[in-house]
Parts: C-alpha cells; structure tokens; sequence
C-alpha cells in the first residue's frame, strides 16, 4: 500500500512538471511574437496600436480645404475637381450656414482664425486655406485657375517646409510690401495697411521688435503643416481673433493687416519671399521652367483688373489686359 502510494506523489510531480513545462513554453513563444529580441514591440503591435488610435477617432485627414465664401459663391467646382478632399466652406455672410463666422469683418482673415479655433484638436496634416471662386487674378496660373495649383500642390514639402504661400512670383507682395517702422501715411489702402501694421504686431507679438520691411506673396492663400499651427497655443490665435472682432479699421484694412502677417503667426521670418524657381519646383514639382529670381516665364501676368471676366476662359481672354489663351503653351 506504501509503495502504491509512493508511485501515485511521483506521478502527480511528473505530471505537474510537465504543465508547468507546457505553460511556460507557451507563454514564453507568446511574448517573443509581441516583442523584438531587443525588448521593442513588434510591428503587429502597432497595428493593434493604430486600430485603438482609428477606434477613438484618432485616424486624421491628411489634408483639409478651408475655403472663404460669401453666400451666392459657385463652389461646385470643388466638388468637381476635389471630391476626395475634406472640405470646409465658410459662408462669412451667411449665419444659417453650417459653417459661418462670429461676425462678417477681416474677410478671409475671420473665417480662417475660425477654423484653427474650431478644429485646433483635431487638424489634419495639411490645412489649405484658399478663397472660394475657381479663377481669381491672383491664382499663380497662367489662365488664374485654382484646379492645377492645387493639384500641383506636394503636400511632403508643405509638412517639410511649415508654411508655403500658393504664389511663387513676386508681383505683388514680396521683395518688401511694408516698411512698418517708417510708415507713409498715405490714403491708399496699401500705406494704411502699412501704418496700421506696426499696432498689431505689437498686440499679436507683444515684446517683440517691429520689422523694418515685410515681404510676403499675396494674397492670403497657403497651406500650413498641424505641427507649424501648434507652435503657437490656441490662445494666441484666440487673441488674434478678438483683436480681429472688436478693431474699427474698415474690412479692407484689418483683413490685409493680417494677410500680411499669416507667415509670421506660423513662424516664418518678416520677409518670406522664396526666389521663384526654387518655389515653383519645391511647391509645385515644376522644376524645368526658365526663372529670374523674382519670377518664371510663362507662369503669371499681372491683369489690370481684379474681377476676372464673366464666362472666363471661355469669355474675355485677349481683351483688356487679359492674357490670350494659350499664351503660356
């Protein structure tokens, strides 16, 4: 009976030993799966990560429009051209709009402010800040067509870069718009845009010295990386706003103000003029064009007016300062 009972503890050891053995190996070939042979996850645990992240909402668009509009404005070509993009339409005159703005002052400044407030969390990648009608005088398009700048737009070098205008030429804006700290205090709205400057800056950027001269392409259309618009807090774009909100210089005024201070919220130096072909290549992967430094051939002709002809391209072109289709080919 002894000896029965002997056989029947060395029995149960081995058989202990052995699911303590099986245990092991299963556990040990289990966690080797989950990491490296240096301690590191593997990449099937950041698929499971980035599933997580996708299951909170996390997963964000690589890209966003956000368009400046008035109530009437034919926007359908985004539509057209864009389907695949994410797109806000603000409507700045339009409060039952689903996007609009406190109040209609700044022009675009107003609806772009408000769409770095609104969505500061939860930006994409690439924000695209464009005005609302497809061809517009100062698009940087042979015929000022909105479709092939931003269809020819590389987005790597927008998030490389931070912040890039969608102008390269220096017709309007650049090598030196402002001189704010010797203001000419004429009745243009350049020159009171200029007198104007220095106020704000001090507001916006309190401590900081004024600039002698600011350059920048107009005419407030670029695109801005996430990282580059959250090197300043909400805070500081909330501040800009309110100033926006309660200042008494006339939209035209107030709204270029800002335009003329885009590149330097988002961290670019006073005088952002890139020379052209070095533009035209990095921002839009046209590389083989024939530049001077302030401008390419075949790219841009400044118009005499600002309002592109009714029915254009189809209508207008050739006539009154307008370039001939085809000019550029």
């Amino acid at each position: 009976m002894a000896v029965s009972r002997r056989y029947q503890r060395i029995a149960l050891s081995l058989v202990f030993l052995y699911i303590l053995f099986y245990a092991s190996y299963h556990f040990r070939s289990r966690l080797l799966s989950d990491f490296g042979p240096n301690g590191s996850k593997t990449k099937g645990d950041h698929a499971a990560s980035d599933e997580s992240s996708k299951s909170k909402g996390e997963n964000l668009e690589e890209k966003e429009l956000v368009v400046a509009s008035l109530k009437g404005d034919d926007t359908r070509w985004l539509d057209d051209f864009f389907a695949d993009w994410k797109t806000n339409v603000y409507v700045v005159n339009d409060q039952s709009a689903p996007l609009t703005v406190p109040i209609n002052k700044g022009r675009e400044a107003m609806p772009f402010l408000s769409y770095i407030i609104d969505r500061y969390d939860t930006l994409p990648d690439v924000s695209i800040f464009i005005h609302s009608l497809r061809y517009q005088w100062h698009n940087e398009d042979p015929m000022y067509d909105g479709v092939p700048v931003l269809k020819r737009l590389r987005l790597e070098h927008v998030k490389k870069r931070g912040y890039v205008a969608l102008r390269c030429s220096w017709t309007m804006g650049c090598p030196a718009e402002l001189h704010p700290t010797r203001p000419s205090f004429g009745k243009d709205d350049r020159s009171q845009n200029e007198a104007a400057w220095s106020g704000v800056f001090q507001h916006v950027f309190p401590g900081r010295e004024i600039p002698d001269n600011v350059g920048a392409h107009c005419s407030s259309q670029f695109a801005v990386s996430r990282d580059r618009i959250h090197a300043e807090p909400k805070s500081h774009y909330e501040k800009i706003r309110k100033w926006l909100l309660e200042t008494d210089l006339p939209d035209q005024i107030s709204g270029r103000v800002i335009e003329y201070m885009w590149h330097i919220i988002f961290g670019m130096p006073p005088v952002d003029c890139q020379d052209a072909g070095e533009c035209f290549c990095q921002t839009f992967g046209l590389c083989n064009l024939t530049c001077s430094k302030s401008g390419c051939e075949k790219r841009y002709k400044l118009p005499q007016f600002a309002s592109i002809p009714q029915g254009w391209p189809e209508v207008g072109p050739g006539k009154d300062g307008w370039p001939a289709k085809g000019w550029a080919d």
